[in-house]
């Protein structure tokens, strides 16, 4: 048994929304540690190295930058679960693949098409 028109059965949409559910919650404490090390290093600036500061706020910025982009298309993929559109191509409107989704569950699209 499928659910709505992606191709899914029940148990793997199950297993997809744990997945990306389980993403998110890694995503939201990363980005707390992330924040924590920008804005302690704007409050140390003169008790550290300044330019092992700058590399350090640098690297927490661009990984904050990736997480928070990663968490939106997380949270995306859940949307689509909660209307019914999870595991429908946005591109061509076919079901994507679990394979693809297995490992991309927030794909928008099937490898071919992107």
């Amino acid at each position: 048994m499928t659910s709505s028109g992606s191709g899914l059965t029940p148990g793997e949409t199950m297993f997809l929304r744990e997945r990306l559910e389980r993403l998110r919650g890694e995503l939201r404490a990363r980005l707390g540690v992330e924040e924590n090390v920008v804005r302690e290093g704007e409050q140390f600036i003169e008790e550290m190295d300044s330019a092992e500061q700058t590399r350090e706020q640098d690297d927490a910025l661009r990984f904050t930058n990736r997480d928070e982009a990663l968490l939106r298309e997380v949270e995306a993929a859940l949307a689509r679960m909660q209307t019914g559109r999870y595991g429908i191509s946005e591109i061509s409107g076919e079901p994507i693949p679990f394979k693809r989704l297995e490992a991309v569950p927030w794909a928008r699209a099937g490898a071919d098409e992107e």
